[in-house]
């Protein structure tokens, strides 16, 4: 392949190395992460904590209660080996450490409408084109 704004070919070990892949791997190692932070940190941090950032081996992790960091600090150091065997078994990531690090609280999550019923949403549908007497009881 050719490099842009040079001559010459770039061999293809340097492509898989270049930023935007990295940062790609990086992002989905994060996401699976954060899907599945109650297993990495466990129920009672998960209420909490949140991950911040996964950046360059290192497992940015937030915490919005300022009077429990430094002993959060003192258990990352502690539990850090146990984690990241965990991290490397189940996603094969390799980090380097934790940091514990104070952060906003998390927005409360807005109320969700409730799942509407498939069948009404049809029996509405039908009702709307004008072929809804069927529905209806005679009386």
């Amino acid at each position: 392949m050719k490099r842009r704004g040079g001559p010459g070919l770039v061999p293809l070990s340097a492509l898989g190395r270049s930023p935007d892949r990295a940062a790609q791997a990086e992002a989905r190692a994060e996401a699976r992460i954060r899907s599945a932070w109650l297993l990495v940190v466990g129920p009672t941090l998960v209420r909490q904590t949140r991950l911040l950032r996964m950046h360059r081996g290192i497992l940015l992790v937030g915490c919005w209660h300022q009077e429990i960091i430094p002993s959060l600090r003192q258990s990352a150091q502690t539990i850090w080996p146990q984690l990241s065997e965990r991290l490397e078994r189940m996603w094969h990531l390799k980090l380097q450490r934790m940091e514990i690090v104070p952060c906003d609280p998390p927005e409360p999550e807005a109320p969700r409408p409730p799942k509407a019923d498939p069948l009404e949403a049809v029996l509405n549908l039908l009702r709307e084109q004008g072929k809804g007497a069927w529905t209806r009881r005679s009386g």
